[in-house]
């Protein structure tokens, strides 16, 4: 496992992502949210196994407060913790600094801290709406002592130009994957390493739709767009003599200005499992020219209609 020095804490190269703590979340996922006793088992695994970061939100059901029970019990050092606000109202300066403030003392309340490490947007329209009041008070949460550094959550590079503009934002999280290489095709990710800002990449495995049994996969979407290269990724990650899950994380790892990976578990299992991946050999030159000329037409946007439908 690599580290990265951020806001003077080692930040790990895997960070675990907590989403699935709070609710029920992943196309794969068929177990369901963890209870408790599992959801702390998952965290102690995750801490014990040289994970010094965690990723959680308001927006992840009641992700926080799985977290700040957790914290009670945590005789260990503190990870990196990362949380994010939404649901921002206001229109004036004051309304928006005073909704931002709220929001966050309430995840610091749930997470039982005083502070927490990296706090970004939610929501990435924000940037573009009231933006220039919201940075202020995103700052504003820098200054009271809430967090070390402010970021912005997005999907695109047009929100990442966006960021640009508001000096205060020095971290980022984004989606990419094997399947995913928008960012990276841009140039955007070597803008990002170039600005130096603290790169969080989710979505490695794509909500869990690498793992998925190619025989079984029936949606029309799927078979039309993600099913091919769930084959040809099963046949490259066979070459290399990994896993696909290898496969994700090694190629993702090393993409230049990445800091960190999110990663979600189901288990502790998968947690140990997971992070036992970041020491993984790196990705053949060959195979990483196949993976840039077989996928960068991947029909990300008709992938995420199934993606993002709500799981019972």
């Amino acid at each position: 496992m690599k580290y990265t020095e951020v806001a003077g804490k080692r930040v790990s190269s895997m960070s675990l992502g907590t989403v699935q703590l709070g609710m029920n979340y992943g196309i794969a996922n068929d177990k369901g949210r963890p209870g408790e006793e599992e959801s702390f088992e998952m965290l102690r695994c995750a801490l014990e196994s040289g994970i010094t970061s965690l990723d959680t939100a308001r927006a992840y059901g009641n992700s926080e407060e799985v977290l700040g029970r957790f914290f009670k019990t945590w005789k260990g050092d503190m990870p990196f913790i990362t949380t994010k606000v939404i649901d921002i109202e206001g229109e004036s300066e004051g309304e928006i600094e005073k909704s931002v403030i709220s929001i966050a003392e309430t995840s610091l309340e749930k997470l039982g801290l005083k502070k927490v490490n990296c706090i970004m947007l939610h929501r990435a329209q924000d940037l573009f709406e009231n933006g220039r009041h919201i940075s202020k008070a995103m700052e504003k949460l820098i200054k009271l002592g809430y967090t070390d550094i402010v970021g912005a959550s997005v999907y695109e590079g047009r929100e990442l130009e966006k960021m640009f503009e508001y000096d205060v934002y020095t971290a980022t999280q984004i989606p990419m994957s094997i399947f995913d290489r928008r960012l990276i095709v841009s140039g955007m990710t070597e803008k990002l390493r170039e600005r130096g800002v603290t790169v969080f990449v989710r979505s490695v495995f794509l909500q869990g739709l690498f793992f998925l049994d190619p025989d079984r996969v029936s949606d029309p979407i799927l078979v039309e767009h993600a099913l091919p290269k769930i084959r040809l990724l099963r046949e490259l990650a066979e070459k290399e003599e990994m896993s696909v899950a290898e496969l994700a994380i090694s190629y993702m790892r090393d993409v230049s200005g990445v800091t960190s990976l999110v990663l979600g578990a189901d288990t502790a299992s998968q947690v140990s499992s997971n992070a036992s991946y970041f020491d993984a050999k790196p990705v053949s030159e060959e195979t990483a020219h196949i993976i840039e000329k077989e996928f960068s037409n991947v029909n990300i946007p008709e992938i995420m209609k199934v993606l993002s439908r709500p799981k019972d």
